[in-house]
């Protein structure tokens, strides 16, 4: 009754256990809800990816500011190239103004000594005017020089037609007249010589301004270059101290928890970390990984209570057992010794009958005295009558208590049978908490310098792994050892319990037989009664009478053999008995063991 309402108590602890493990899962999913509501993409993305993002936003930066360099880098060489344009065009400006005056020197020359070599120097000046005035029509850009260059056009035209129509047909005038139409000529000459100036003046303008824009272009490029680099370089530093924030402070807590875990503390709370990342991933294995392990152990504690448990209850009853034996082995040396003597006086009786034949004559004077005999005799077989039924009621007590010892001991063999299959499952847990650890270590060291943290925390988990199957190895040597010495002393109680039956079978047949030898020595004292009465009835039964009393000594010798077999299979099971006292210690010091190791973690 009792280890039914112990068995019905163990079926209720897995389940309140069920309750509670449900109540905290619900608890805990609300969390991670809450949490996953607060969870940004970062979380969900690998640590390189982070690393990586970081450094592509900071070459997006590079590269606009590349773009932004490029982009000030050609204005400053369009702004160059304006510079050079306005320079050759100052030059052109000049070398048209000296083109003019040689116009006007050629002019002045043939006027005076009428050359033919001068009137070709003439032209040869106006067609490189003419040349250098179509370059600079196409260069202008305001209306100013626009403007200035149309009067320099229209005088060199005037320059050129005065030239032909009134200093080259002028051979034949008067010489007054030849100095007016020189000084018109010298003075239009001087005039677009002026506009040239002015033209000149106004394209050195320009070029000081395209100078000015080169050096703002030049300055600016400066400025967006070193601006640029100061901000991809802040963002960049910016960027990595938060990631490296990020993934420190998480790995942190995983190193935390884990350090906890090695310790033996299995309370603690799992790592609030809900990303999909390396420590997501890191943090959702070490927390199924103390699940496991809170359940592992909390299995190993009930078992080891249970073994306690069972191998108190088989000590006791060894102890009980080896009680009876030792009283029913007492009671056997003392019904050897009432056989013994039995043995002895039917043997008496034998003699006695004997020369009760021989001495017939004799019997009346010596009858009194063999009354008397009978008598005796006769309280002699009633004691051992009496010693052998307390014996038959001894030996049923010995064979329940075997029988119930041999039940316990094969209950014993089973539950340690369990004890090894649990013990399997603690090799493979224990085998598999060793390859997440190397799994651990490999991605540790792939994360390389980051790692180094993480590798350390994935190497003392295998040592813990290591340790736990050197602890299973150990467990199971000790289990091992439990099963064979189970196993003997099942076997040896089945011995016992064999002798105990035959023994039990020896002292019925004896009681039988004690029943016949009281009925015998009852006829034989109603024969002495008769005897006495009269001696001719006496001598015709002498026979009969000394056939009983040799079969009275057989079956004494038998009833003391039968005992003795009884008082040695006591003794066997009694020495039975001590090894199953000793196992059962052996049981309770191995069960304090394992109860020892299972307190070293918090549950």
């Amino acid at each position: 009754m009792i280890k039914k309402l112990k068995s019905r108590e163990k079926k209720k602890k897995p389940r309140e256990r069920f309750k509670v493990s449900r109540f905290k899962f619900v608890k805990k999913n609300k969390k991670e809800r809450k949490q996953s509501k607060r969870m940004s993409p970062l979380h969900n993305m690998s640590i390189g990816w982070k690393y990586g993002a970081a450094f592509i936003f900071i070459f997006i930066l590079l590269f606009l500011s590349t773009v932004l360099i490029g982009w000030s880098i050609q204005e400053s060489q369009r702004s160059v190239e304006q510079l050079e344009r306005r320079g050759d065009r100052a030059v052109f400006v000049t070398e048209l103004s000296a083109q003019i005056q040689a116009k006007a020197l050629s002019a002045n020359t043939y006027s005076q000594f009428w050359n033919q070599t001068h009137y070709d120097d003439y032209m040869e000046a106006s067609e490189e005017v003419n040349q250098l005035l179509d370059y600079l029509g196409g260069e202008l850009n305001n209306h100013t020089q626009e403007a200035l260059y149309q009067e320099v056009l229209d005088n060199n035209y005037e320059l050129d037609e005065m030239f032909e129509e009134d200093i080259a047909d002028a051979m034949d005038e008067p010489e007054n007249v030849m100095s007016i139409y020189s000084n018109r000529f010298n003075n239009l000459a001087s005039s677009t010589s002026l506009y040239l100036e002015y033209l000149r003046d106004s394209i050195l303008e320009e070029r000081d301004e395209a100078l000015d824009d080169a050096h703002s272009a030049q300055m600016l490029a400066q400025t967006v270059l070193y601006s640029a680099m100061l901000v991809s370089f802040v963002i960049g530093v910016v960027l990595f101290l938060l990631i490296s924030r990020h993934v420190s402070k998480h790995l942190k807590s995983v190193v935390t928890v884990s350090d906890q875990i090695a310790s033996g503390d299995l309370t603690v709370e799992s790592v609030s970390y809900q990303g999909k990342d390396e420590i997501g991933r890191l943090a959702s294995s070490m927390d199924k990984m103390r699940l496991n392990l809170t359940q592992m152990i909390d299995q190993i504690k009930q078992t080891s209570n249970l073994v306690n448990t069972q191998s108190e209850d088989l000590n006791q009853s060894a102890d009980d057992v080896r009680q009876g034996t030792e009283q029913i082995a007492a009671t056997m040396e003392e019904l050897s010794s009432g056989t013994e003597t039995q043995a002895n006086a039917a043997s008496d009786l034998a003699g006695t009958m004997k020369a009760f034949a021989e001495k017939i004559q004799s019997i009346n004077t010596s009858g009194e005295t063999i009354s008397t005999s009978t008598s005796n005799v006769l309280d002699e077989t009633h004691s051992g009558n009496e010693y052998m039924n307390r014996s038959i009621e001894q030996m049923g007590s010995i064979d329940a208590i075997v029988k119930q010892a041999v039940s316990k001991v094969s209950g014993l063999d089973d539950e340690s049978k369990q004890i090894s299959k649990l013990v399997g499952v603690i090799k493979d847990i224990a085998d598999q908490t060793n390859l997440l650890a190397l799994n651990a270590a490999i991605e540790a060291a792939r994360a390389g310098e980051s790692g180094k943290g993480f590798a350390v925390v994935a190497d003392e988990v295998r040592k813990l792994a290591e340790q736990v199957g050197e602890s299973v190895v150990d467990i199971t040597e000790i289990v091992n050892r439990i099963q064979l010495e189970s196993k003997a002393v099942s076997e040896a109680l089945e011995k016992g319990y064999k002798e105990v039956a035959q023994g039990t079978e020896d002292i019925h047949a004896t009681g039988v037989r004690f029943e016949a030898i009281e009925k015998a020595i009852h006829n034989m004292t109603d024969h002495v009664n008769s005897v006495m009465s009269g001696l001719e009835e006496l001598a015709s039964d002498s026979e009969s009478v000394n056939d009983s009393v040799q079969e009275i000594a057989s079956i004494s010798e038998e009833s003391a053999a039968g005992v003795e077999e009884t008082s040695a299979s006591a003794e066997e099971a009694s020495s039975s008995m001590e090894e199953v006292s000793t196992g059962s210690k052996t049981l309770r010091k191995s069960a304090a063991e394992l109860d020892q190791l299972v307190k070293q973690f918090k549950i």
